[in-house]
């Protein structure tokens, strides 16, 4: 176990994690793989400077800039705790603490990026409520909230034969049940990286790592999705 554990925490370079990008893409166009929102912020070279901005104005007390962080991350960031404790309601709950625990007077600011920040509030929350389910009812929620992952979805192809978007949800629904499987620590970074968009940067920030042992575990939890989704068996599809 431990030699297979050396073996799956190899750095990986961009070009394999643009390989498995490409491949979930592959196997469904069901299923969101970077939320749109991050996907503009992502390509606008002047994002995180406004960010920035926005961190100096809460330094210095100003609450007017609470409306704008709100409007820039409270729609993904809903669509994070969904997907970690899928449940809607608890998760607009999450992010309604969130923001009155980041933003309320006195709270210092932090040191890194604002999203890498607020993403580590909301994931450390979100655990707290996985924590305290029972395993029943954990696995009665991952059951009934497949439309969890629908939130900005790209869209399956108007021209797509019945037959066609059929294949597709089902590959959609068992690409879910692959990340769904997988052990907290390594779904976590899958979500944070594949589907919420954050560079591994924040995703380090979030989940309280140095820059190298978050590529660890991305590494670790690449593989062993690559290996997941190679084992769908398209034949039966």
């Amino acid at each position: 176990m431990k030699a297979n554990a050396a073996r799956v925490t190899l750095p990986i370079n961009r070009s394999s994690l643009m390989a498995l990008h490409a491949e979930l893409r592959g196997y469904t166009s069901a299923l969101v793989i970077v939320p749109w929102c991050s996907r503009l912020r992502r390509t606008n070279p002047l994002e995180p400077d406004r960010d920035k901005l926005l961190l100096a104005r809460l330094g210095e007390g100003d609450q007017s800039a609470v409306p704008e962080i709100r409007a820039r991350y409270e729609r993904e960031l809903n669509l994070f705790c969904r997907r970690m404790v899928y449940d809607e309601v608890l998760a607009e709950d999450i992010v309604q603490e969130v923001m009155m625990k980041c933003f309320s007077p006195g709270v210092a600011p932090p040191t890194g990026s604002l999203r890498g920040w607020l993403y580590k509030v909301a994931r450390n929350r979100s655990i707290d409520e996985i924590r305290k389910m029972r395993p029943e009812v954990r696995m009665s929620a991952m059951k009934s909230a497949s439309h969890i992952w629908d939130g900005g979805a790209i869209p399956i192809d108007p021209g797509t034969t019945p037959a066609g978007k059929a294949i597709k949800q089902d590959r959609a629904r068992r690409v879910q049940m692959a990340i769904d499987s997988m052990e907290e620590d390594l779904r976590e970074v899958v979500i944070l990286y594949f589907f919420q968009g954050l560079p591994r940067l924040e995703v380090a920030e979030a989940i309280g790592l140095s820059l190298a042992g978050a590529k660890a575990r991305l590494a670790r939890a690449t593989k062993l999705l690559r290996e997941q989704l190679h084992a769908l068996d398209d034949s039966s599809i």
